[in-house]
């Protein structure tokens, strides 16, 4: 069955965006002489260019993410594509007007908006989520580890490997250039482990999706990995708010040419073989709900997506407990490989597997009523043992509450602050099933390509508002040098 037929597709500005545009020492050790080392301490280098080289091998979406980018290791937002002359007076409450607009006024609100968006969204799951504040707590024990303890450097290997984790090595995803990846695609869930670091096969589970054409030959094997539910949330928002903008044209023709180009777009991003890590939970949730929609399948799957990224220790160990009901509806033995390796990736607390398993246990006709998608996810948690306000919700604010108990004592000023902040949105969020308006987080300003700062939330009432985007960089690139050098040094 084809996910997306082209005729029914609304629009992302991904694909448009695309189009558009290592030390084996201890921590102990001055690496001064290292060529990116020297790059971040040269007086003449910006900060634009700094970010780029202390981020480069860890940034998870650059495949996609050409025009700005996420760094997970300084939880700075960076739209490099754009500079202050073209950002002046756009705001993020700009996306709540009704107000008819040009073609010309179009196009610079979605150059900005779009981007600011899908970018201030990583930052929101990866700060603000009760993933996102473990994120934040291992950042902050690795970047705060005593130097002069030996015993203690583990923690730092524990951020790095984490890291790595984000989206898995490209030697898990496969692509034949043997058939035709042309769509439509079918798909079915296997399973395959980890390597150790001495290449030998570990006990820690993959889930992938292996992909096939219609002549049902494999073409595609795709890992359901962090880096697929954060994409997909992602491209969700962008989704929504590049819609908003379309919906504002005036002239209709106009409307409709642009409407249709980025349906042509998304359809192209979706079936894009190269990318499927990042799509991947987009074509699950379209097969799974029969829905040929892409505004509303990204839309699901954002909710299913949110709903795996704010699953406290305790969710994942009722629905493990309860794991033979998901067994039962979708027919799997106990004893099946895919079954074991489900259960081994629950026990890890892998989003991944929650992902698939919530998405399976549901109704397949969930979506033919989306305002009742939420009741139905809430009915199929309850069948997995999961009551969504007691067990869910409750004990993801109990948990994150502890985390952010502990951040608040780092000597990582800006750890502190971001997880005070995302504390806060998870609390306005975790009620509307991680469903949030971007206007009422506590979001920093974002680094444009010219290096200076563009404030796109000015509310007095945001706690991360005016932000020393500089000062910020250079107190975590510090801790992030260190913990690089020992992860690099462990064979």
């Amino acid at each position: 069955m084809s996910l997306f037929r082209a005729g029914t597709v609304l629009v992302t500005a991904v694909q448009w965006r695309l189009a558009m545009a290592a030390w084996p020492t201890s921590c102990l050790i001055n690496s001064s002489s290292n060529a990116r080392t020297q790059l971040m301490s040269d007086s003449n280098t910006t900060l634009v260019e700094k970010i780029k080289a202390s981020s480069a091998r860890w940034n998870p979406l650059r495949k996609v993410d050409t025009l700005g980018q996420f760094d997970f290791n300084t939880c700075i937002v960076m739209l490099d594509s754009l500079e202050s002359s073209s950002v002046k007076g756009i705001a993020i409450s700009d996306l709540e007007s009704t107000n008819k607009i040009d073609l010309a006024t179009f196009e610079r609100l979605r150059k900005a908006l779009v981007l600011a968006v899908h970018e201030y969204t990583h930052f929101v799951d990866s700060t603000s989520t009760l993933w996102g504040l473990r994120h934040l707590r291992m950042m902050h024990r690795a970047y705060g580890c005593i130097t002069h303890d030996e015993s203690k450097f583990h923690i730092m290997r524990t951020y790095y490997t984490h890291l790595r984790r984000l989206k898995l090595p490209q030697y898990y995803t496969t692509i034949s250039n043997q058939y035709d990846t042309a769509p439509p695609w079918q798909w079915r869930l296997t399973s395959g482990r980890e390597f150790r670091p001495d290449g030998r096969p570990g006990e820690r589970p993959i889930l992938f999706v292996r992909f096939y054409n219609d002549k049902w030959e494999p073409i595609i094997r795709s890992p359901i990995s962090i880096i697929s539910l954060l994409e997909t949330v992602a491209m969700a928002a962008e989704l929504d708010a590049a819609m908003s903008l379309l919906r504002r044209i005036e002239d209709e023709d106009q409307r409709i040419v642009a409407t249709s180009l980025f349906g042509k777009e998304t359809f192209e991003y979706l079936y894009n073989p190269n990318l499927t890590e990042y799509s991947v939970c987009a074509h699950l949730v379209a097969n799974r709900f029969n829905q040929s929609e892409a505004t509303l399948a990204f839309w699901a799957a954002s909710i299913l997506a949110r709903t795996a990224l704010n699953a406290s220790i305790d969710v994942f160990n009722i629905i493990l407990k309860n794991i033979r009901v998901f067994f039962d509806k979708v027919r799997l033995r106990y004893s099946d490989d895919e079954a074991k390796a489900i259960r081994r990736a629950l026990g890890n607390y892998d989003l991944g597997a929650l992902f698939y398993v919530i998405c399976m246990i549901m109704d397949s006709d969930a979506l033919k009523n989306p305002a009742g998608f939420g009741a139905s996810l809430v009915i199929a948690m309850a069948t997995l043992g999961v009551h969504f306000k007691k067990d869910y919700e409750k004990t993801a604010l109990q948990e994150a509450q502890g985390i952010t108990a502990e951040i608040k004592e780092s000597s990582f000023g800006t750890i502190a602050r971001v997880a005070s902040a995302g504390f806060e949105n998870l609390n306005t969020m975790i009620g509307g099933f991680g469903m949030l308006k971007l206007a009422e987080m506590h979001l920093p300003p974002v680094l444009l390509g010219d290096s200076k700062q563009h404030e796109f939330h000015t509310a007095n009432s945001n706690m991360l508002k005016s932000v020393d985007l500089e000062t910020s960089y250079y107190e975590m690139s510090e801790g992030q040098e260190r913990m690089q050098n020992f992860g690099d040094a462990c064979m």
